[in-house]
C-alpha cells in the first residue's frame, strides 16, 4: 500500500486483486470505477484509492487495467499538486484531489507500466517494453525501446535517472543511457 499526506487528508493506493466488479461479495464497495482499454472483459489488475479525513472515508474509486498485472510499491504512483497519477497494467491514470475525477488516461506502454517519476512538469514512465514521457496532459512525448523487455530476474536495476539522463538495462543485459529527451547517448548492443 502507498500511503500519501495531502492536504489534511490521507490517501491509500492498495491493491485489490480478488476485487470483482459489480459483485455484492466485495469487501469493500467501490462508488466510482475507472478501467483501461479491454479491462471490463479482461481484468488483469485493480487498485483501490481511498481518501481519509481523520477516520473517515470521503471518498474512494477503483482503478482496473488489462495487460501485464502490476502491484502498488513505492514508485507505482504518486501525488503531483492536485493530482494523483497511478500505474495500473498498461495504462497510466491521472485522477484530479479530492474528488477522485479522472482526468486522463493513456497507454503508456504495450503491456506493463512498472514506475511513474515526476520530471520537471512531466512524467517519466518505465515500461516493460519501452522508457516514455507523458506530458501534464497525459500525451505522449517521446518513446524509447530496447532490443529486449526493460526487466532484470536477478535484481540488477533496470532502471535509474540520473541528472543527465536515465541507465536502462534489458533483459538481455544491453545497457542503454538515454538523455531525458529520450535520445539515445550510447549502448552495450552487440550489432
Amino acid at each position: 500500500m502507498n500511503r500519501y499526506q495531502y492536504k489534511n487528508f490521507v490517501i491509500e493506493v492498495l491493491d485489490e486483486q480478488t476485487y470483482k466488479f459489480g459483485s455484492s461479495d466485495n469487501n469493500f464497495s467501490y462508488t466510482k470505477h475507472y478501467f483501461g482499454v479491454d479491462a471490463t472483459e479482461h481484468p488483469t489488475s485493480k487498485h483501490g484509492i481511498k481518501i481519509y479525513q481523520g477516520e473517515q472515508i470521503i471518498d474512494n474509486c477503483i482503478v482496473i487495467g488489462s495487460g501485464g498485472a502490476t502491484g502498488i510499491h513505492e514508485n507505482s504512483s504518486l501525488i503531483d499538486n492536485d493530482l494523483l497519477l497511478l500505474c495500473c497494467c498498461d495504462t497510466i491514470f491521472c485522477l484530479t484531489l479530492c474528488d477522485l475525477e479522472l482526468k486522463w488516461k493513456t497507454q503508456a506502454d504495450q503491456i506493463t507500466c512498472f514506475q511513474i517519476f515526476k520530471n520537471q512538469d512531466d512524467y517519466i514512465i518505465h515500461g516493460e517494453l519501452q522508457i516514455a514521457k507523458l506530458d501534464k496532459n497525459g500525451n505522449i512525448k517521446w518513446e524509447f525501446g530496447g532490443a529486449d523487455i526493460f526487466v532484470s530476474i536477478d535484481g540488477e536495476e533496470e532502471f535509474k535517472i540520473e541528472n543527465d539522463g536515465i541507465l536502462l538495462t534489458d533483459f538481455a543485459k544491453t545497457k542503454y543511457k538515454i538523455d531525458l529527451d529520450g535520445k539515445l547517448i550510447w549502448d552495450t548492443y552487440k550489432r
